[in-house]
């Protein structure tokens, strides 16, 4: 496949790839907030943007329920502008995320990056 081809894709240049990576971006000072969750943002290097997501088994018990959260974010990333705005984001859940409210999550999140200076 050529390498434009995959312009939606989510590729290992848009992940935190070493373990403690996220550290950097959480200590940073910039956050988007929402209901239920908090985006810290660092600008970082041009081109490629990356996405690390960490959830605690204290709001989400379920592997089932975090992984359904790890793969809403990712899709909207994934089709976000945000993602090639060259900064590195982690989400962080502040309030539960209950079935129900998955498609108010999910409208939450793509707002998130929507309030990211470089992503319009």
């Amino acid at each position: 496949m050529p390498r434009g081809a995959r312009t939606e894709g989510y590729s290992r240049r848009h992940r935190f790839a070493a373990p403690g990576a996220f550290g950097p971006v959480l200590r940073g000072s910039r956050k988007v907030r929402g209901r239920f969750a908090t985006l810290h943002v660092v600008s970082a290097r041009e081109g490629a943007s990356r996405l690390g997501i960490a959830l605690t088994r204290r709001l989400l018990p379920l592997s089932v329920d975090r992984n359904r959260v790890k793969r809403i974010v990712r899709e909207i990333f994934r089709r976000h502008a945000a993602k090639m705005s060259g900064m590195d984001c982690v989400l962080m859940l502040r309030e539960r995320v209950r079935r129900e409210d998955r498609g108010e999550f999910a409208a939450e999140i793509s707002g998130l990056f929507d309030r990211l200076p470089s992503a319009r």
